[in-house]
């Protein structure tokens, strides 16, 4: 069965899409996964046991080491029983030092859901 000059063409066309495709897909999947954390205009920032700045720095862990391979989720997602598991699991995947994973305790403790 000889396949004439428009089918070779079209079967050439549709492999360079599906490759095209595949590669997009692989650029994308490979790409650095980043979420920006919105601040509503109802989130605290400090609380009578958390400073701002404790608040922020607790962020900054947050938004680096743990949204460096998942979505990251708001604190009001949980309350601290939950997220205090969660953390406690998940901090010697994302290689946090004590005081990182007490950072981050503290910032989702400010705007997490009372337990």
């Amino acid at each position: 069965m000889d396949i004439d000059f428009h089918q070779q063409k079209k079967i050439i066309n549709m492999k360079k899409l599906a490759i095209i495709s595949i590669l997009t897909l692989v650029v994308f999947a490979c790409s650095k996964k980043t979420t920006v954390t919105k601040t509503s205009s109802t989130e605290k920032t400090s609380s009578a046991t958390v400073s701002h700045e404790r608040f922020l720095a607790g962020k900054t862990v947050y938004e680096a080491k743990c949204g460096k391979c998942h979505k990251l989720f708001e604190p009001t997602h949980g309350n601290m029983e939950s997220w205090k598991k969660w953390i406690g699991w998940m901090a010697p995947k994302a290689k946090l030092t004590d005081e990182e994973t007490a950072l981050v305790t503290d910032f989702v403790s400010v705007n997490a859901l009372p337990n």
